[in-house]
């Protein structure tokens, strides 16, 4: 193959004319008999028509050639010396049967940057559709051998001679594209890997166009890295992209002020169009037929590759999704305390979703909010009221649910709102709405619509259980408070009593009577009697907050139990209620309080606990009321 080059590269400066005109023809395809051999041993194509047209010069004593081939209704330059592609060059000829010495033609060759041609030949198959072209400055001996009728046959060897070279090397493009298309085929249908797909059409384009800069413009993020890829950016992407986006179709953008061709290629499922692969190339290149229809090809397998990708995530998503609806319903249903039932399902929201901070807000019947201690402790902040606020109002003013990507968008002072991204859900019972809860991240855009959607279906369905356990702690609090004073029962405060002295080591007993409430109900009447009452029970509420629990006892009396609290600080205590209670209720009345406390060393039991404490009351009333007595101890009067 070297030999034969060389042979021609030393023909091409012989200029040899003293042969007759027959034994140029001869020698020419000779020639091209040589030249068809190595083509089929693998000679690079633009090498075999530099050669070819070396031959043709050698012969002729030409020494300015260029040879075109014709593909795609236009002349493509083989020799690098073209400056540039005569698209539609002979578009007015092509259809005429004789295109030989035409002046017009000339002129618009020069004018296309082939001004040193005078002459030209065009080769066409047997049915007479164009091949290629050779564009020359003819010699004396090109015309002495031109006019003879040996030009005819020389078209003829030539065209022939070019039908297969190209014929040959369309299918040696052909096989490889297939085998690099069969490659990647076998890839796509072996994962479910979007990442490995993505990359797998990178490789096989740049390794097909190696000389060419290839990216992925995709539609939607996807999960794991890839080699070349970027979002599609609808408002800044190339209109020619855009158009390959919208339309499905291959489009070309010859970019001037890019000086870059550049190849727009639609990644196509059968349910939509996924992205872009654009192959970036230098300015003038021409892409071939074949090349098209080859990263078409490609990008339709990945397109389907990634489809299945797609649906077998979103399916596999589903599943789990369904798993965790299902995994919180069984939980939230199966009567946990509230708490408790919030605890678990911050646990499954932080697990799923994320977040940075989350509450669980729960509107009472004054129409204000109170935040479930299980939230963040942000939200006990000013900061976390900002945000609450702002899901709250939204939430009241018809929103379904609010979902912000930037919450900055939507608020007048963004400094004020550290976290960004910010998803808030209802609460609702019956349709309307009991509470709602709000989950915050700093990342703006952390929260994806899938993520939304989930969220949705999540407290949806928590919703029911969340009510029922706030509909079961109203009914218990029903059972276990009095109607009118809001205090416990007597019968809540004997199980907690059990329980707190069989878990603590001391404690405090009181029993509480309002002094004279008979006059009280005979002079004001029952509804004042009923109002002194609830006085005295708000004081005592207060009083005994965080420290233990009181009960209605029977009619006007109240007794009071502060589990690990001191002698000595009961007393401190009982004091301060005798001192209090006239102080604050009208019309003024006094109480009388006896009190008892138990230790684990005195092993009192619980009814002599009540016994001793009912006698210390007892004695209270009948020894001038408005006072505190001590069992088993001393008599205080205030």
């Amino acid at each position: 193959m070297e030999e034969r080059q060389k042979r021609y590269v030393y023909d091409c400066s012989r200029g040899d004319i003293g042969m007759n005109h027959q034994t140029i023809l001869y020698e020419l395809k000779c020639g091209l008999f040589d030249l068809s051999a190595s083509s089929m041993e693998g000679f690079p194509l633009e090498r075999t028509f530099e050669a070819l047209q070396c031959l043709f010069s050698s012969h002729f004593g030409i020494e300015q050639a260029d040879f075109l081939l014709y593909e795609s209704n236009r002349f493509l330059p083989v020799s690098k010396h073209g400056k540039e592609t005569t698209e539609s060059l002979l578009s007015n000829y092509i259809d005429s049967r004789e295109l030989f010495n035409d002046q017009e033609f000339i002129v618009q060759i020069t004018e296309r940057g082939y001004g040193f041609a005078d002459d030209y030949l065009i080769f066409r198959n047997k049915e007479l559709d164009p091949l290629g072209a050779i564009l020359f400055r003819s010699t004396e001996q090109w015309h002495s051998f031109a006019s003879t009728p040996l030009l005819h046959e020389l078209k003829k060897a030539v065209s022939v001679f070019i039908d297969q070279v190209v014929s040959q090397h369309s299918l040696k493009e052909k096989e490889k594209n297939y085998r690099k298309l069969f490659e990647v085929t076998e890839l796509f249908n072996s994962t479910m890997d979007s990442a490995v797909i993505l990359d797998g059409v990178v490789k096989a384009v740049t390794e097909s166009f190696p000389s060419f800069h290839v990216d992925l413009l995709l539609s939607h993020e996807q999960k794991g890295k890839s080699l070349s890829y970027r979002l599609f950016d609808y408002l800044n992407e190339r209109a020619s992209a855009v158009d390959a986006f919208l339309s499905g179709e291959l489009t070309i953008e010859h970019a001037a002020d890019l000086s870059r061709s550049i190849l727009n290629v639609p990644i196509k499922g059968r349910q939509g169009i996924y992205g872009v692969l654009q192959i970036n190339a230098p300015e003038g290149t021409e892409f071939s037929t074949m090349q098209k229809s080859f990263v078409r090809m490609i990008s339709n397998v990945a397109g389907n590759g990634l489809e299945n990708a797609s649906l077998y995530d979103q399916s596999h998503r589903l599943v789990e999704d369904l798993q965790l609806v299902n995994e919180v319903s069984r939980n939230l249903n199966s009567n946990l305390e509230m708490n408790d039932m919030l605890r678990f399902l911050k646990q499954q929201l932080v697990k799923a979703f994320q977040p940075m901070e989350i509450a669980f807000a729960f509107y009472q019947e004054n129409g204000e909010y109170e935040i479930s201690s299980v939230s963040s402790p942000f939200f006990f902040e000013l900061g976390g009221a900002d945000y609450l606020e702002f899901a709250s109002t939204r939430l009241q003013g018809g929103a379904e649910s609010v979902f912000e990507a930037n919450i900055h968008h939507a608020v007048k002072d963004p400094v004020r709102f550290p976290f960004k991204s910010l998803v808030s859900m209802p609460i609702t019972h019956q349709k309307e709405m009991t509470g709602f809860v709000l989950l915050l991240h700093k990342e703006e855009y952390f929260f994806s619509f899938d993520s939304f959607k989930l969220m949705r279906s999540l407290i949806g369905h928590s919703s029911l259980a969340i009510s029922n356990s706030q509909l079961r702690d109203k009914l218990q609090e029903l059972v276990d408070k009095d109607n009118l004073t809001k205090l416990f029962t007597r019968s809540y405060l004997d199980n907690y009593m059990k329980k707190a002295m069989e878990n603590n080591e001391s404690g405090v007993f009181i029993l509480i009577d309002v002094d004279n409430f008979k006059m009280v109900n005979d002079t004001y009447g029952h509804a004042v009697g009923d109002q002194v009452l609830k006085q005295i029970s708000d004081i005592i509420m207060e009083a005994v907050k965080g420290r233990g629990i009181a009960c209605r006892w029977g009619g006007e009396e109240i007794a009071i139990f502060l589990p690990s609290l001191a002698k000595q600080k009961g007393v401190e205590f009982a004091r301060e209620l005798v001192a209090l209670v006239p102080e604050s209720t009208d019309p003024k009345v006094t109480i009388s309080v006896g009190m008892n406390n138990w230790s684990l060393h005195q092993k009192t039991s619980f009814k002599e606990l009540f016994h001793h404490t009912d006698q210390a009351l007892y004695k209270a009333k009948n020894t001038g009321k408005n006072q505190l007595v001590v069992h088993g101890g001393f008599l205080t009067q205030v």
